[in-house]
């Protein structure tokens, strides 16, 4: 029996996390066992993980050692009373050069871990593969634990994460290969790291259907109050790469165009309160509606009339997916990786990154019912995704 480690940053709610349950609820659990270590653990998602799967228990330590932005004073007296005086000082200085330098923290976290590795403790337990998902996961994987083959998880547009591409190639280079949500992100990620061209594999994303399937909703938060209203759904976290406000100057024009537009958004964010102001300026607090983090998003947008993704930039968006898979038109703005998830006039459409032309798109599908109807036709019921077992028995 293959014996497989998932190493995860977090389990709260995410697209990445969300891909990792469909997974695991696919995996033939006669052939493989699965262990979960989940570095920052404690999320919204660590209840629904498949029970057949060991969820390991974290490591304050080693979390500790990823650097987290909060909770620093809780983080310091956990290298302190395990006698890590060295990394504290470090960690205090990488804290110093991020908030008063304004040096890159994902640099100081890749440089600090690179320093202190060798003070934490391997892992006991010996793997046939391991795999790094999100942050400082592929690094864990290299230095602390013990697999024949290690393989690092290529979830977005590897430009964007700006991270330090030397020490990131030094440990690409230990690794066996990459696997890569989309077509587009792996042809990113071989162009940054080419002496990875050889060994990265396309594997994409599942929709946990089964994980939706136990979740409440509350179908009335996106009601309808006539038969006139359209309810557009966006699935994002409030982030300024992801467009929002693209989105509130799209509905703007619709309104003052005289459409009974109901634009909701589920997610949340550190771009709330500039969100917020935005919807406020705009007098659009009766029209473009925050409904804040929501579970079962597959609910919501079978809810939706027009499912709408204004990202600026994207891996390959989980949303997108499972608008895809509802059968909902759908309207994206041209991030460089959209055409891995929509062919434009066929399975969505696509438009430039602005207001105007989001809603010159949305007004298309309103105002054509034919159009709208074969777009959902074209895509839904697609559920993307490699046969996991023969994939990764063949790793």
């Amino acid at each position: 029996m293959k014996k497989i480690l998932f190493v995860l940053s977090n389990d709260n709610i995410g697209g990445p996390q969300k891909s990792l349950i469909a997974l695991l609820d696919k995996i033939d659990y006669s052939i493989f066992e699965v262990d979960l270590y989940t570095i920052d653990s404690g999320g919204h998602l660590n209840s629904y993980f498949n029970e057949n799967v060991c969820v390991l228990k974290s490591s304050p330590l080693i979390l500790s050692y990823t650097l987290p932005s909060k909770n620093i004073l809780k983080h310091l007296a956990c290298m302190i009373s395990n006698l890590k005086y060295n990394a504290a000082k470090d960690y205090i200085l990488s804290i110093f050069n991020n908030k008063i330098l304004k040096k890159n923290m994902s640099y100081q976290r890749q440089e600090f871990w690179r320093k202190h590795k060798e003070e934490l403790s391997s892992f006991s337990k010996e793997y046939d593969i391991a795999f790094g998902i999100l942050g400082m996961s592929t690094y864990l994987i290299t230095d602390l634990v013990n697999s024949s083959k290690k393989y690092h998880w290529v979830r977005s547009d590897s430009r964007i994460l700006k991270r330090n591409q030397k020490i990131e190639a030094e440990y690409f280079r230990k690794l066996n290969g990459s696997l890569s949500v989309s077509d587009e992100c792996t042809k990113v990620f071989v162009q940054m790291y080419p002496f990875m061209k050889e060994k990265t594999y396309t594997f994409l994303n599942h929709i946990p259907t089964s994980f939706y399937s136990k979740l409440e909703h509350d179908d009335t938060l996106m009601k309808k109050n006539d038969e006139t209203q359209i309810n557009i759904l966006t699935v994002t976290r409030l982030d300024p790469l992801k467009g929002i406000e693209m989105a509130i100057d799209a509905c703007e024009v619709l309104i003052r165009k005289g459409y009974n537009i109901k634009w909701y958004v589920l997610g949340g964010g550190k771009f709330k309160t500039e969100i917020d102001k935005l919807i406020s300026d705009k007098n659009l607090k009766m029209n473009f509606v925050l409904l804040g983090f929501q579970l079962n998003t597959l609910s919501f947008i079978k809810q939706s009339d027009i499912f709408v993704h204004p990202s600026r930039t994207e891996g390959k968006s989980n949303a997108v997916d499972e608008a895809k898979y509802i059968g909902k038109p759908i309207v994206v703005t041209n991030y460089d990786t959209v055409g891995d998830q929509i062919e434009h006039g066929n399975t969505g459409l696509i438009c430039d990154m602005n207001g105007v032309a989001i809603a010159t798109e949305i007004e298309k599908l309103i105002n054509d019912k034919r159009l709208s109807e074969q777009l959902s036709k074209n895509c839904k019921g697609q559920l993307d995704g490699s046969e996991v077992n023969e994939f990764f028995l063949g790793l």
